[in-house]
């Protein structure tokens, strides 16, 4: 038997328009939205609370926020946790914010002039693992990629850090005819990041060298025409926790495939398909009845939690490559259904894994979490059953 997953709490209402991105640090679930506002969510709460009596806004742009990227860290030889923040807004800026030691009322501006003001897309941060360079990754309208040098400078228990931004180089996309990157994920392992095109291709990079390391192509036969626009677009890609595996969400029509792909070898190792009565499922098969929007590993890298258009997540176990749960997101699954049925979309927009020990409440410590968000501007949060 499957894993099943259990809902524990929701906020309805939670942003005033679409839920678009989705961050997890230790202390906080961060969302963002078309309203503008970053939301924080409070990880250490019990199951039974009111989300909403805890939560945190913060206005970013009035443009409206489509993705967040967070890094956490503790400063080496200090006790003082830095937590950055790079939101990406619809009139093509970047804003950096940052807070210390999981409080909130040094929420402050990252000063970073005029370098990331307009045309930019996607962010993503590399924290290196043996505590070295660390870095900040922004995609271009113009199919390039800025890779910033990013450095961080504190003092023993002070609430007082420093920020720098430096450019260090650009990732350019030979042969892709300045397709629009419109996905990104950055490899917690190795120093590789994986970029989305709108042409369907997916570069996997070395940041280090920067350079090009595999071009994993679209096999989408309908895609028309050298430097035009895919059906096939990678609409999200995402790293396993190892580094070993790139997942890659594309659009098929109105549907989503998921491929998988093995990153030291450069090859295509499968994909995740849902059984169907189709004589055409082995060329075909689809993931969602949707477009995909969504990815995420497991801390062990185990699972794949998948989310899209079709208004559910579906979590597939990597060894047997088969779902082991569906989970069917809906307007009732909320306490408070007073909804304008204009807006009552449960689109699920994002999904992500929630570690072990992050959660307050029973079972925190022994089982994972997911944590959802949808375009009925709601959040849901669930636990992994059994196990308390």
């Amino acid at each position: 038997m499957g894993k099943q997953y259990i809902s524990t709490v929701s906020a309805a209402k939670a942003h005033e328009l679409d839920v678009l991105g989705l961050a997890i640090t230790n202390k906080y679930t961060v969302t963002v939205s078309s309203d503008g506002y970053a939301n924080f969510w409070d990880n250490k709460q019990d199951e039974a609370h009111d989300p909403n009596a805890f939560v945190v806004k913060k206005f970013i742009s009035k443009y409206g926020v489509h993705h967040v990227s967070v890094y956490e860290n503790i400063m080496p030889s200090t006790k003082v946790k830095v937590v950055l923040l790079a939101f990406a807004n619809f009139d093509g800026s970047i804003v950096v914010k940052s807070f210390v030691n999981d409080d909130l009322s040094t929420f402050a501006d990252v000063d970073t002039g005029n370098e990331f003001k307009a045309s930019f897309w996607c962010p993503g941060f590399y924290k290196n693992p043996l505590g070295q360079q660390d870095f900040l990754f922004a995609t271009h309208a113009s199919g390039s990629t800025s890779v910033y040098d990013l450095k961080i400078n504190s003092t023993e228990n002070s609430i007082d850090i420093s920020v720098s931004i430096e450019l260090a180089g650009k990732l350019n996309a030979n042969g892709t005819d300045n397709s629009f990157p419109n996905s990104l994920s950055v490899s917690k392992k190795d120093k590789q990041v994986a970029i989305g095109y709108t042409n369907g291709d997916v570069i996997l990079y070395d940041f280090a060298a920067m350079k090009p390391v595999y071009t994993f192509h679209s096999t989408d036969l309908q895609q028309t025409g050298k430097g035009s626009a895919s059906s096939s677009i990678p609409r999200v890609v995402e790293f396993s926790p190892g580094g070993s595996i790139l997942a890659v969400a594309r659009d098929n029509q109105s549907s989503g495939t998921i491929t998988l792909y093995d990153v030291e070898y450069g090859e295509n190792i499968g994909s995740l398909t849902t059984p169907s009565h189709s004589s055409k499922n082995k060329i075909g098969g689809f993931a969602h009845d949707g477009w995909v929007m969504g990815l995420s590993f497991d801390s062990e890298g185990k699972l794949l939690a998948s989310c899209g258009f079709d208004k559910c997540v579906r979590i597939w176990n990597l060894e047997s490559r088969e779902r082991e749960a569906t989970i069917k997101v809906s307007i009732s699954d909320l306490e408070d259904t007073e909804h304008d049925e204009s807006v009552d979309q449960s689109v699920v927009s994002g999904v992500q894994f929630i570690e072990r020990g992050i959660r307050g409440g029973a079972g925190g410590d022994s089982n994972e979490g997911l944590c959802i968000i949808s375009f009925d501007r709601a959040i849901r949060w669930y636990r992994e059953a059994g196990g308390i």
